[in-house]
This record gives structure tokens, sequence and C-alpha cells, in this order.
């Protein structure tokens, strides 16, 4: 049974739209940022099809295709929503190949619906990053420290340099921005949002170790949600399902719309357990 490519990876379009390519197949869509091979969720298939209707060889065999003559992409990955209340027949042939599985719920809250929060951290600043340098560079050091486990500091810079480009591209084209929750001048938390034909996609939402449970986050998705509102009439944000941002997102006002799958394999990751 086919269905549409989810709605995670319609929005991402609304971030990567100025770089990227969607090539349509009869069960999947190539998903290609040929500038940045390392960015390895801006170089994928998104699945029309359910992960189990072809076997792992057949799916690395679509993405082989698929990427063939980009240079430099030396991973593999696939995203799908998950419609069964199970794949973990086929998601256990992926692991068991050294990929990386997660499940995200992809949130989404009409603009008028935000609920505004009991309480607000009042001693933080929030500004626009805009094209100060200063600002950054301290998002680019904050980045590499948080990292996810498993991705070396350099392919991360790497990967970086190219996210930075796109944000900041969006950003002089008036699509949206990304904003820092400040004390003075140090940059404690970070998240973009930015939009294209009335619905708003936000990125990287991010605060320091010390400074969680705060109440900087909330504070600052509250912000740009009101910022926002005045640029779409819907906003989807993306959060990994077995974290507690879904649930802080949650009592913002967005509401569950779907779970997407995700599955990466990249040089160097192995599997826990495997």
């Amino acid at each position: 049974m086919r269905h549409p490519i989810s709605l995670g990876v319609q929005s991402d379009f609304i971030v990567s739209h100025l770089e990227s390519e969607l090539i349509d197949h009869a069960d999947y869509a190539v998903y290609r940022t040929p500038a940045t091979p390392n960015f390895y969720f801006g170089n994928f298939l998104a699945l029309k099809v359910p992960l189990s209707e072809k076997s792992r060889h057949d799916w690395e065999q679509a993405f082989g295709h698929a990427f063939d003559g980009v240079p430099g992409i030396r991973h593999r990955a696939f995203i799908w929503p998950v419609v069964e209340a199970s794949e973990e027949t086929d998601i256990r042939s992926f692991l068991g190949a050294h990929y990386e599985f997660t499940e995200n719920h992809v949130l989404a809250m009409p603009s008028d619906a935000l609920i505004a929060p009991r309480r607000l951290n009042t001693e933080i600043r929030i500004t626009p990053f805009g094209d100060d340098e200063s600002i950054w560079s301290q998002w680019r050091e904050i980045a590499v420290t948080e990292r996810e486990a498993g991705h070396e500091e350099a392919d991360y810079r790497r990967y970086l340099a190219g996210r930075e480009k796109t944000y900041r591209d969006l950003e002089r084209a008036g699509y949206g921005d990304f904003f820092g929750a400040f004390s003075r001048d140090r940059l404690l938390g970070y998240a973009g949002v930015f939009a294209l034909n009335d619905l708003a996609r936000y990125q990287q939402v991010q605060v320091i170790p010390d400074f969680q449970n705060k109440g900087i986050a909330r504070t600052l998705i509250h912000h740009l949600a009101q910022w926002v509102a005045t640029r779409a009439s819907r906003q989807i944000i993306i959060a990994d399902a077995d974290y507690h941002a879904s649930a802080l997102y949650q009592s913002l006002g967005f509401r569950l719309s779907q779970r997407e799958g995700c599955l990466c394999q990249w040089p160097g990751y192995v599997s826990p357990g495997h």
C-alpha cells in the first residue's frame, strides 16, 4: 500500500528548498542535497511503502542507484511514516548491518492554538542570530560539544558548515532565522524556525546542559511560535519519540500528527549490542 511521503519530510523541504531536490519514484522519493553529501538526512530515500515491502538489500540497491554519481556520499538513510504497530523484524535486519534506528514524533500546531506556559524564564534575553559572527561561532562550538556519540569531530564540523550556510542563506532571503537565549553575551540555547507556503518548520532546539530544566527551551519555543505566527498558519516540529521534548512541545499546543521511522548507516557507526 502506497502513502504520501511523511509530513516530516515534506516540512524538511522548507529548510532545504534553496539547495535540495526531491525526485519522485513509484515507491519512494529521492531527497538530495548534492553540495552537502555528509548531511545524512539531506540525502535519503523517503519511502512511500512500508519498510517491510522490500528487503534490506533491495532498499540499499535503490539508494545506490539514487545516489550514483553524487560525490562524497558514504552513508545510507531511509525515512518512512510508521503506520504499523511494529516493524521489528525488518529493523533488526538493518541493526545487524549497523544502522541507527530512531523514531520521531512529527508534531503540528495551528499558529492560533499556541498555549502560553504558566511560567517563562524572564532572566534570559532572546534575539535572532542574523549575521552576527560571534553568535554563530558560539553555536558551532555548542553543537560540536553536544553532538551525538558516533560522529567524528572533523566530519561533524564539515556537516555543520553546510547547515550553517543553509540557515544563513535562508535568513538573508527572508525565510526565517535562528534565535538564541542569552545571559549577557553568552549563548545558552537556540532554535531556528523557517517558513514557506504558509507552513513553518523548527530546527535544532538545544539548551546547554548546565542550563537545562530552567524553562529556557519552553520560553524560546513560545517566543518563536509567536514570531512565526505572522508568517505561517501551521507549525511543525520534530522530536525524538524517546525524548522528553515531545511532551514539552505538546504542552505548548503542538499535537502528534505522525510517527516517522528513520534508519541511517554511516562509516564508523556500530549498532549497540552488535
